[in-house]
């Protein structure tokens, strides 16, 4: 007859007070709305994981190297290029930058050229109409080395010598270069020009609207440090600490 114990054991609580493990198990998988969100957000196919290349800087390099080369069978011409260099220059507070955004919405990117790999540089944007070259170095789980950004400042600024010139440092949280000429990007700006592609009215062909959401939602799911999923992590852990501790104390 359970009614003999004290209130506390009969509600999942010891002598003390204290929840018991099972109790806060319990509370833990039951009715845990932000459990199943989090579930429901990481059940969904996603080509990019099935391809395991979640944290390969040389596939996140191709991918969006394809997506700003207007030149590229995609369909878009320059439309995710000016979306991502636009988001650069208002989130940007160095002003020497080779244009504005009010240039990126009135200029025609359509014979912008993208290049992989040109001196080991990542990805380097060249527009010979406007003559600015944009170099941009890509960092997932790795960071800078050897001055790899001065260098390659200095590789881009003798070829084209004469042009205007930015660098560009792209990571996860927008990390703080070592060379201050280099402006500081977050992977939350791709993952912003993505959804204003995939929300807005342009005509994009399903193949390849499924290609850039399947990146969107990569992105949102293991990079993109501000992201759902990362917020929904950090409050459960908050809510849910002990019967975590458990789990991972029993794994």
């Amino acid at each position: 007859n359970v009614s003999r114990y004290p209130i506390q054991v009969r509600c999942g609580m010891g002598l003390d007070g204290q929840l018991s493990d099972q109790a806060v198990l319990e509370t833990f998988l039951i009715e845990n709305p932000d459990l199943e969100r989090l579930e429901l957000l990481l059940d969904e196919f996603n080509l990019f994981e099935a391809l395991g290349v979640v944290r390969q800087e040389l596939r996140h390099s191709d991918f969006l190297g394809f997506l700003l080369d207007p030149r590229q069978p995609h369909g878009l011409g320059d439309m995710f290029l000016t979306l991502f260099l636009r988001r650069v220059v208002q989130s940007s507070d160095l002003e020497a930058l080779p244009f504005s955004a009010i240039d990126l919405t009135l200029w025609d990117l359509a014979e912008t050229e993208v290049r992989r790999e040109w001196r080991n540089i990542d990805l380097l944007i060249l527009n010979r109409a406007h003559r600015f070259v944009i170099v941009i170095e890509n960092k997932i789980g790795t960071s800078e080395h050897s001055n790899q950004l001065q260098r390659y400042r200095e590789a881009a600024s003798r070829e084209f010598e004469g042009w205007q010139l930015a660098g560009i440092y792209l990571t996860p949280d927008g990390e703080i270069p070592s060379d201050p000429s280099f402006i500081p990007c977050s992977y939350a700006l791709v993952h912003e020009a993505i959804n204003t592609l995939l929300e807005g009215r342009a005509a994009i062909g399903e193949e390849v609207r499924s290609a850039i959401r399947h990146y969107g939602q990569l992105l949102q799911r293991h990079v993109v440090s501000d992201s759902e999923i990362a917020a929904l992590c950090q409050r459960i852990y908050q809510r849910h600490k002990r019967a975590l501790d458990l789990i991972y104390e029993h794994r």
